[in-house]
């Protein structure tokens, strides 16, 4: 578009510079190059007020002065685009230029000027516009900000780069100087380390080494009483002796056992070891030790084991005994030395502390005066250590803050670049979604083409077979088609359909089902094919049955009765209720933000609503435990019990703990929790929800009780009947008012979220850099705008791929998005918005008004008396005159004479009805007498001319009969009626394919026909050998005999005879052609589908004949049921329309009864003709001629036309038949009743009355005789007095109740059966005139096919014989002027021509040319005469010498 737009341009408008594609938005910024091209058109004519500068001042110049001249024009131009134009934006300038190209092209072919437009345009709106063009200069002000202002951005953005470059040097030089320090702390803290491992180790070292040295001196024995030492001594020993007499027991058991003693000795020993060692004997128990330790060896002295053990015990007691000794005389030594050194000890003390008691006085002092020294010495130390720690303080925090403004620049780097990285990518991803976009549309367009180009094919094709005239039926099935997007030419075949069809099987199955639908549609409402012609224009569809609609309506209500729907959730009326959408950044929370502060409008936000829920959770968990740790068991139940909004809180978190997104219904309830918090002065809005289609449906259904999907499944299972529809019945509740009342977008481009972004982070920066201290609040905002940052691109993604059903869903289905540009600024979006929302609440205010004046208009118009819909006046007040009537004789004589009255009314309407349609004579309906008979004075009830008329049946003020159903009849008429609709339907359009499919069939063969004949005529003959045979003779004549005239004459005698032989061929070939033609006309063809259309037709009629039977069926049983008598049994017998018998296969009389359908033979359309071809009788040929004639053609279509209207008056006068019948049996019915009734009443009489005379008895059987007799009374004769001498027994008003209901009820059924006849009637007279419509056009197209071929068979053979003649005539020519023919003579079909490329004698040999004469020339040698010299040189000097 950009390339056109600047080829115009630059070659017809040939603007002052040229403009180029890339250039094109930033030259048209100024508004000079759209003022010099309007200039160009005599449109500006103060374009040398326009301005080239790009100042702001030049810019809203420029533009202020083109906006009036743009409005003449119809441009649409308004302060947004000026400033989209003057901004640079992509495709703004385009757009403009493309509508003044559009607008100036048309002034051009106008011939307008600018000041005939101006003068042109009406005084009113030339006002108005100049009123919108001070307005559009005053908001273009606005708009357009201050040079200065662009001048002082353009410094600030300057030196704002250049503090920038500043910065990252210094950036650098610290990173570096900070890692040099970060270095030297590094090897310092290791060597620190290293010393700290050292140390530890040497003092490790020298704690082993004190331990080591330790010498640990045994504590002495406490002092014990010799007495108490020599006792414990005693027991021990005792012990010992009894443990070791113990194991010398065990010892001899296991000698006498047999036991190895070794092993035991062993043992013994061991444990006397053990026993022995454990003995510490004093020296004086030591005798008594000896005395029980020999006793008790000596009982074993024989054993030399034992006496070893007792010479080791004597010798251990002797070592232990001198070991005693020695240590008790080196105690008592080292006692002696011990108390001699601490009495030297303490003598010398005292004398030590005698002596330096002086001289420990002076050293005190000198220690003081020593201790005051370093104390000042310390102190000042200190001092200096501070200052030293301060200035490490102080220089260690500058360096922290230059390490951090370092890393602060550096991730302003890193971020600049992470930036410019995602701007690249987003522009990978905008150009991968425009070419997906354009594949997506150019295979749309390319698909739009290929059925544009089969649409073309499939016409011309057509054209061909049809001879230029298409039906308007196929053209119609093809733009079906085409509107659909389906393929014109068949895929694949579907009449062998296997179980599973493949693809293109599919498509052709739903093109048949779409062709269907649509003929069927056309059927039933009469429209497009089924349309009635102009001449029956009056036929129109027939009515709707009301009565046959409600009693199908009731009957489905009892079988299937509707599902009580829940009622939907109530919600006060808020003020407003909305949403804002759109992508990140695009200012949703800002203009949330500013209408909550400025229309107290509530704002629900689902991040802060989620989060919500959880502190609330949290908290009352909190609440639970403390309340639980004082408490006992008297906890109650409801404290633990947790809130809505708390439930809602524990599994979101539920599902955030586990990594999980919280599903769209948990959100929806979190939103409509908090909705339903929301008081209702305040109205709300949701701030970017919903975000997915699905969470715009189920928040749908939440706020207003409807779910969209099931409206939709509902309506496709909702069994409402096919046929028929009742008007009375309760219309589908209105659709409710959507959740919102108005859908916000914020509509932004991807570039400038991204600026945004990128912004809002360089803003979050100086603030970090300004309050070093920030809030918990603050830290999380940061952090969730920088989790935002990192998944802008999948954002921006998602939102793209749901955005589309959101648009579809908000725009299409609920009609209440409003976008609004976001790209202005901050103040100006809060505004346009606030507008928006002020201008919506006003809306929903004054609709809430007018529902209210509605609401009190109806209330007025309830309180007023309103008159009965439906009044059966005459009824009542037939009732009310015999109630009130003093003879009750009367009351049983009258009421059964109405009941036939009624019927006969009826019998008279369609009487009436009928005579008007066809004009007969109305005796010859049935019943016509009785509905002519005139009703006696006695029988009319006074007030009957005072009454307003009767209520027809079906009428809109009708009272249906709504008595009570046994239970089994709605359960077997449902699916009876159920079943008669489906196969009405499926069999109508069964009927209409198979009409389709002839149409095609009769197209292709007569195409095939055609085409067949004219290859036939175009056959080979043989007229080209005998003329070249006559050529070859005619060449072959000797020279000298062409001027002979015998020979002449003979050669014109072969002319002659080749001339006759020639003609003979071609009447030869026109009588075979004749017979081709009779044979297509004689294949049966015509006749065999011309029945199988007409039996189509009249299978039609069978249907609707079909449908008014069942309806009738159905309407007869409805009412017995009402009435409380049995359905009568079905008659077998149904009504059958005679078929056309295509075989004409000859069939006995009982196969003729036996089949089910009746069928007819059919007639040959033309005599037998002779089949056998003609060669040379032309009277044959004209008897053949004149019998293939079209008459015949048209005498068969008179015969099918006379067959199809006798069909039809069947149909219709078996309807007529059903109809009287049923009103018979009704009448008969009904003088049974009148019959037992009377019976009964004479039974009661005779009971009461026995006194009574037999006059009386007499009297009451003329009486009772009397009223069957009055219908077939002639009209004049009256009808004779009811007697009334005998008092009958009075009816009851029950019985009059149900007498009256049983009349209603009648009335009711004969209406339906009338409405249902009309419309019968009406389709089976639509159909009588289609199918000789069908069948005309059939015998039509046939006799022109005829025809045609007629003519071209008399074409040909005309062209042939002029082709003879011509060939006779040139070789005439030759034979006069006596010359052969040299090239060869062709006679090809209809053509004669010589062939020039083809010689038959070939050319004479030509003369040897005479040798050129040279002549010599202003005295020059000619070379003869040179040649002569040079022999005479030759002659002269041979040699040369």
């Amino acid at each position: 578009m950009s390339d056109i737009l600047c080829e115009w341009l630059n070659r017809e408008v040939t603007l002052s510079r040229p403009v180029d594609p890339n250039t094109l938005p930033k030259e048209f910024s100024t508004g000079y190059l759209i003022g010099e091209l309007l200039h160009k058109y005599e449109l500006q004519d103060d374009f040398n007020q326009f301005s080239q500068s790009r100042v702001a001042n030049a810019k809203l110049n420029n533009f202020s002065r083109l906006e009036p001249t743009l409005q003449l024009l119809g441009v649409q131009f308004d302060q947004n685009v000026a400033q989209s134009i003057m901004t640079e934006q992509p495709g703004a300038a385009t757009k403009l230029l493309y509508q003044m190209y559009i607008a100036l092209e048309k002034k051009k072919k106008a011939g307008l000027t600018g000041v005939a437009m101006e003068t042109m345009r009406p005084a009113a709106p030339a006002k108005l516009k100049y009123i919108e063009s001070t307005l559009y200069r005053e908001r273009l002000k606005n708009l357009t900000p201050r040079q200065t202002d662009l001048r002082l951005q353009q410094v600030s953005e300057h030196f704002e780069m250049k503090s920038k470059n500043m910065e990252a040097k210094i950036t650098r030089v610290h990173i570096v100087e900070q890692q040099k320090v970060q270095k030297l702390q590094e090897e310092q803290r290791v060597q620190d380390l290293e010393k700290q491992r050292m140390s530890r180790r040497r003092q490790n070292e020298i704690m082993a080494r004190i331990q080591a040295a330790i010498i640990q001196i045994p504590k002495p024995p406490p002092n014990r009483t010799l007495k108490a030492i020599e006792a414990r001594k005693i027991l021990k020993k005792k012990k010992e002796a009894e443990d070791m007499h113990k194991e010398i027991k065990k010892f001899e058991k296991f000698m006498r056992k047999g036991s190895p003693a070794p092993s035991s000795s062993q043992v013994s020993g061991s444990n006397i070891q053990e026993s022995l060692k454990t003995q510490d004997l004093d020296s004086a128990a030591q005798d008594i030790s000896e005395q029980t330790t020999t006793e008790l060896l000596n009982t074993y002295s024989e054993d030399e084991y034992i006496r070893k053990i007792q010479k080791r015990l004597e010798e251990d007691t002797f070592a232990r005994e001198q070991r005693e000794k020695r240590r008790r005389k080196m105690l008592m030594e080292q006692l002696i030395a011990h108390e001699a050194q601490e009495e030297a000890y303490r003598e010398e003390q005292l004398i030590n502390r005698l002596m330096r008691q002086s001289q420990q006085e002076r050293r005190i002092a000198v220690q003081l005066m020593h201790v005051r020294h370093e104390k000042e010495v310390l102190w000042q130390n200190r001092i200096f250590r501070e200052k030293q720690y301060e200035e490490r303080r102080l220089k260690e925090f500058q360096e922290a803050l230059d390490r951090e403004a370092a890393l602060a620049k550096q991730e302003k780097i890193d971020y600049e670049e992470q930036i410019l990285k995602e701007k690249e990518l987003h522009r990978k991803i905008a150009a991968e979604i425009v070419e997906a976009r354009y594949k997506k549309h150019y295979s749309m367009c390319r698909e739009v083409i290929n059925q544009i180009i089969d649409l073309s094919t499939k016409t011309g094709e057509y054209r061909l077979l049809t001879n230029n005239q298409i039906p308007i039926k196929l053209m119609r099935d093809w733009k079906e088609f085409f509107f659909n997007g389906k393929p014109l030419y068949a895929q694949a075949l579907i009449e062998p359909l296997p179980t599973e069809p493949t693809a293109e099987q599919l498509v052709e199955l739903d093109k048949m089902k779409l062709l269907d639908e649509k003929d069927y549609d056309e059927y039933k409402s009469m429209t497009g094919e089924w349309h009635p012609p102009k001449e029956n224009s009056g036929n129109k569809p027939p009515p709707n049955n009301n009565i046959l609609g409600y009693v199908v309506r009731r009957l489905m209500a009892i079988v299937y009765p509707p599902k009580a729907e829940p009622p939907p959730p109530v919600f006060p009326s808020f003020r407003i209720k909305g949403c804002i959408l759109g992508k990140l950044f695009s200012g949703k929370t800002t203009c949330a933000k500013f209408l909550k502060e400025g229309c107290n409008i509530q704002i629900l936000s689902i991040d802060t609503l989620v989060e919500e829920a959880i502190k609330t959770f949290h908290e009352n968990e909190i609440k639970i435990e403390t309340n639980l740790i004082p408490q006992e068991a008297e906890v109650s139940v409801k404290q633990n019990e947790l809130s809505v909004h708390a439930q809602l809180g524990a599994a979101s978190e539920k599902f955030l703990k586990k990594g999980k997104n919280i599903p769209d219904e948990l959100l929806v309830n979190i939103m409509v929790e908090a909705v339903k918090q929301t008081p209702q002065k305040r109205g709300w809005i949701m701030d970017g929800f919903p975000m997915t289609i699905n969470q715009a449906k189920l928040l749908e259904k939440a706020l207003t009780g409807s779910d969209p999907d099931e409206a939709q499944v509902k309506d496709e299972r909702s069994r409402k009947p096919l046929l028929v529809t009742d008007p009375t019945a309760p219309k589908d509740p209105p659709l409710p008012l959507p959740a919102f009342d108005f859908a916000l977008l914020l509509d932004v481009s991807d570039i400038t979220v991204l600026k945004r972004m990128a912004d809002s982070k360089k803003s979050t920066q100086d603030q970090q850099e300004d309050s070093d201290q920030a809030s918990d609040a603050e830290l999380k905002e940061r952090e969730k705008i920088d989790l935002i940052r990192d998944q802008m691109q999948y954002r921006i993604a998602g939102f793209r791929e749901s955005w589309p059903k959101l648009e579809k869903w908000f725009s299409v289905q609920q009609n209440i998005l409003v976008k609004v540009n976001a790209e202005i600024e901050e103040n100006l979006l809060c505004r346009s918005v606030k507008e928006i929302i002020l201008e919506e609440i006003f809306k929903k205010q004054n609709k809430r008004e007018q529902l209210e004046k509605r609401e009190a208009e109806k209330k007025q118009g309830t309180r007023t008396p309103l008159q009965p819909t439906e009044t059966l006046t005459d009824k009542n007040k037939e009732t009310e005159r015999i109630s009130q009537d003093k003879d009750p004789a009367l009351t049983k004589s009258k009421v059964p004479k109405e009941l036939p009255k009624k019927s006969d009314s009826f019998k008279d309407k369609k009487r009436k009805k009928d005579e008007a349609a066809k004009g007969k004579d109305a005796a010859n309906k049935p019943g016509s007498a009785r509905g002519k008979s005139p009703v006696p004075p006695e029988d009319l009830p006074p007030s009957t001319a005072v009454g307003p008329p009767p209520t027809k049946p079906g009428s809109d003020k009708w009272v249906y009969i709504d008595e009570p159903l046994p239970k089994e009849i709605p359960e077997f008429l449902v699916p009876y009626w159920e079943m008669v609709e489906n196969n009405y339907v499926n069999t109508i359009k069964t009927i209409l394919r198979h009409l389709r499919d002839e149409r095609h069939s009769l197209i292709y063969y007569l195409a095939d026909i055609r085409n067949n004949f004219l290859n036939y005529l175009k056959r080979p003959d043989h007229k080209q050998a005998f003329v070249s045979q006559w050529q070859a003779d005619f060449n072959s004549t000797a020279d000298d005999l062409w001027e002979d005239e015998e020979t002449k004459a003979e050669l014109h005698q072969r002319v002659t005879d080749l001339r006759d032989r020639l003609w003979d061929i071609c009447d030869n070939r026109r009588e075979e052609a004749e017979q081709e033609r009779a044979d297509f006309m004689n294949d049966g063809w015509l006749p065999d589908h011309m029945g199988t259309v007409m039996n189509h037709f009249l299978s039609l009629m069978q249907v609707e004949v079909d449908r008014f039977q069942d309806t009738k069926r159905l309407l007869h049983d409805y009412y017995r049921g009402m009435e409380g008598k049995i359905p009568t049994e079905a008659s077998q017998e149904f009504t059958r329309i005679p078929l056309l018998d295509i075989v004409n296969v000859e069939q006995s009389g009982d196969q003729n009864k036996s089949r089910r359908i009746p069928v007819i033979p059919r007639r040959a359309p033309s005599p037998e003709i002779n089949t056998t071809k003609p060669k040379s009788k032309g009277t044959q040929l004209k008897s053949s001629k004149d019998e293939n004639s079209s008459e015949n053609v048209a005498f068969s279509f008179g015969m099918d036309e006379k067959f199809i209207i006798d069909t039809w008056q069947t149909a219709v006068l078996a309807i007529s038949n059903m109809v009287t019948a049923e009103i018979q049996s009704k009448e008969t019915e009904e003088e049974k009743e009148h019959q037992q009734i009377e019976i009964k009443e004479r039974e009661h009489q005779k009971s009461s009355q026995a006194t009574g005379g037999k006059a009386a008895g007499k009297d009451a059987k003329d009486t009772r005789k009397q009223p069957p007799k009055s219908p077939t009374k002639k009209k004049g004769a009256p009808s004779p007095a009811p007697v009334v001498e005998a008092t009958p027994v009075p009816l009851t008003p029950e019985e009059l109740k149900k007498q009256e209901l049983q009349h209603k009820m009648r009335r009711e059924y004969f209406r339906a059966l009338e409405l249902e006849e009309e419309a019968a009637k009406s389709r089976l007279e639509l159909i009588k005139i289609k199918a000789i419509a069908f069948v005309e056009e059939l015998v039509r197209k046939a006799e022109e096919t005829y025809k045609d071929m007629e003519k071209w068979l008399g074409a040909r053979f005309l062209a042939e014989m002029s082709s003879v003649e011509k060939l006779t005539e040139v070789a005439r020519h030759h034979i006069e002027s006596s010359t052969k023919i040299q090239f060869e003579m062709v006679l090809e079909e209809t053509d004669f021509f010589i062939s020039s490329e083809v010689k038959v004698i070939p050319d004479p040999v030509p003369q040897p040319h005479p040798p050129p004469a040279e002549t010599s020339a202003n005295s020059a040698l000619t070379t003869s005469q040179l040649s002569m010299l040079h022999k005479q040189f030759l002659q002269l000097a041979p040699k040369g010498i």
